[in-house]
C-alpha cells in the first residue's frame, strides 16, 4: 500500500471527502451514476504503524465481502485459480454499498494514472489470473495486453463478474479527483507548490477513451460491470 499524500492524490482526496465532505460526495455519486439511496460505507483494517503512516489496511481480496451470505461460495470458487497472495493481491481504494448493489471503488487523482507503466503485471501467477478474467469474462476479448498497462481495471472487472456470476450485485466504480493533485510543501508558514499533475475532467474522460479502445472494448460492452466514472473538483470554489 502507498503512503497517504500530504494534501493531494487519490487516497488523500477520497479520505477528505469521505470524512469531511460525504453529503456532497454521496450526492455527486448518486448524480453521475444515477442511483439514489442510503450509502453504507465499509470500513477498512488496521495496520502496523511502522509500515503506514495512516495506521490503515486498504481492504484486500474478498475481506469485504465477508458476513455476507455468498461468501463462502465465491471464495471457493476464487481458490480454484490458485492465484499467489489470493487475499492480498487486490486492493480497494473504498467499498460501499448502495441499494443492494456493492461498489468497488477505484480512485485517480490524475491521468497517469491510468495505465501508468507497460509492463506484464501479476508475477508468478500470470497464467492463474488470465485465465481467471477468461473464465469471468467470455464475452470480452481478454488478451496479454489486459496483463500490462491497464491490468488494474480489467482484474477489478474479473472479480465484479465474478460476483454477479454468483448472485451478488456488484459493480466497479472509478472516481477522478478533477484538480487533485497538487503537490506543496510548507515553508516558512507558506505553502509552495512542488509538484502539480492536477487533471481536467476532459483529459479524463480522453484517457478513459484511450484505455477502453486498447482493450478493444466498448462502453456498452461493460455498463453492466462498470458503473458511469464519476468526476469530482478537488479544488472547488471556496470563496462561498
Amino acid at each position: 500500500m502507498a503512503q497517504i499524500g500530504r494534501g493531494y492524490g487519490s487516497e488523500f482526496q477520497l479520505l477528505r471527502f469521505i470524512g469531511r465532505h460525504r453529503n456532497m460526495l454521496e450526492k455527486l455519486i448518486s448524480e453521475q451514476i444515477g442511483v439514489t439511496g442510503t450509502f453504507n460505507w465499509q470500513d477498512f483494517e488496521y495496520a502496523n504503524p511502522e509500515s503506514s503512516i495512516a495506521c490503515d489496511s486498504e481492504l484486500k481480496g474478498l475481506s469485504f465481502l465477508k458476513g455476507h451470505p455468498k461468501y463462502d461460495e465465491v471464495y471457493s470458487e476464487y481458490l480454484k485459480y490458485n492465484i499467489n497472495r489470493c487475499d492480498s493481491w487486490q486492493s480497494w481504494d473504498a467499498v460501499f454499498t448502495l441499494n443492494g448493489v456493492i461498489y468497488l471503488v477505484e480512485a485517480k487523482a490524475y491521468a497517469k494514472e491510468i495505465g501508468p507503466k507497460d509492463k506484464m503485471h501479476g508475477d508468478n501467477s500470470k497464467e492463474a489470473i488470465r485465465k481467471f478474467m477468461e473464465d469471468m469474462l467470455p464475452d470480452l476479448p481478454v488478451s496479454e495486453k489486459w496483463m500490462r498497462r491497464y491490468y488494474q481495471l480489467t482484474n477489478r472487472l474479473a472479480t465484479t463478474a465474478l460476483l454477479q456470476k454468483h448472485g451478488v450485485e456488484a459493480k466497479t466504480l472509478c472516481i477522478y479527483f478533477v484538480n487533485g493533485y497538487r503537490k506543496r510543501i510548507e515553508v516558512s508558514r507558506k505553502l509552495i507548490e512542488v509538484d502539480n499533475k492536477n487533471t481536467s475532467k476532459e483529459e479524463f474522460q480522453q484517457a478513459i477513451k484511450t484505455e477502453l479502445f486498447e482493450l478493444d472494448v466498448k462502453e456498452s460492452q461493460v455498463s453492466n460491470l462498470l458503473a458511469p466514472p464519476v468526476f469530482i473538483d478537488a479544488e472547488r470554489d471556496y470563496s462561498k
